[in-house]
């Protein structure tokens, strides 16, 4: 496994391959997540030399950050643990938004509490909330990061110009945000309409900054995985089936390059999931790709693709095929 560093945060040793913690958990939303299944993935994780792991309280309701806490006991000296703050719920489990001060306090004494540590190596605000001041977030991170809880703060799903203002007043690691072989400037995430263009403005900031960047979605929620077949439909229980890139007439497309994608990734003897974490890998602005998994299986194929790097004439060929399926479109 690949490790990486960056300017902003020199004293962390990303693994190139980290674990999107969102699917752990009997609650997660995602089929067939369960406790068991989630603990032995995650310890399955740390045997392939995976130590970065991104949470957030949002995930199962909690739910995610028990289960991790959980898991990682003991081990909190050789991993390197993320999470967010930014959203709230109530019993209804309707989410908002909320980056007021006194709320970022509360969620990360409660994250810490979940997880069973007394410290966050990095907290993220995982949503914009144009309701609250950016003064007074910077203010609340101020305090948290005073206060020993959190080492670094970063920000997700951020407008570059949010991002700006907000590292004026505080120290801003990181960037987070919608990024896979199929999704380079998305327009949205489900339902949500995202304020940054990835490829064309975010890596090229966090180069020049020298932050990290963490894509979320790598494997487009499966798709990239070659999880999914062409009648594919997910029940209600899913949170995929609110994607609207994967449901209706969309999924066909992106669907059909995939079905493109897996030839080139056979003929260069890689998987599809090999490919698309090398492409990701392959790309200097990227700092630590965070892949879901569901079974110590996935775990391990992801963390397989962490060495790997795909040659210039490649990525020149993935590109030309994206062009002829009319991707990427955004």
């Amino acid at each position: 496994m690949k490790y990486n560093t960056v300017a902003a945060m020199p004293d962390i040793r990303f693994s190139a391959i980290g674990f999107g913690c969102w699917s752990l958990g009997s609650g997660s939303g995602w089929l067939d997540s369960s406790d068991d299944e989630s603990t032995a993935t995650i310890h399955r994780a740390l045997e392939c030399g995976i130590r970065f792991f991104d949470t957030a309280p949002v995930y199962g309701f909690g739910g995610s950050e028990r289960v991790l806490g959980k898991a990682l006991r003991g081990r909190r000296d050789d991993i390197v643990l993320a999470s967010k703050c930014g959203l709230l719920w109530g019993d209804d489990k309707v989410i908002r938004r909320c980056l007021a001060a006194e709320s970022i306090r509360a969620e990360v004494d409660a994250s810490l509490r979940r997880l069973q540590v007394d410290h966050l190596d990095l907290l993220q605000l995982h949503w914009p909330d144009h309701d609250t001041p950016l003064e007074e977030t910077a203010r609340a991170l101020l305090d948290v990061l005073a206060a020993g809880k959190a080492r670094y703060v970063g920000v997700t799903n951020f407008s570059l110009s949010d991002a700006e203002r907000l590292a004026a007043m505080v120290p801003i690691a990181s960037f987070q945000g919608l990024y896979n072989l199929l999704e380079r400037n998305p327009q949205g995430y489900h339902a949500e309409r995202l304020e940054y263009r990835t490829e064309r403005d975010i890596l090229p900031y966090c180069l020049n900054k020298g932050i990290a960047f963490i894509p979320y979605s790598p494997l487009f929620q499966g798709l990239l995985a070659g999880e999914l077949s062409a009648d594919n439909r997910f029940g209600a229980d899913d949170v995929r089936s609110n994607n609207p890139k994967l449901n209706g007439s969309a999924f066909a497309r992106y669907f059909g390059v995939t079905e493109a994608l897996k030839s080139i990734a056979a003929r260069e003897g890689l998987s599809l999931v090999e490919l698309a974490l090398g492409w990701l890998c392959s790309n200097p602005a990227v700092t630590t790709v965070i892949c879901g998994a569901q079974h110590p299986r996935q775990i391990a194929a992801n963390a397989a693709a962490g060495d790997i790097v795909l040659p210039a004439k490649l990525l020149e060929e993935i590109d030309a095929l994206l062009a002829r399926h009319g991707l990427p479109a955004e």
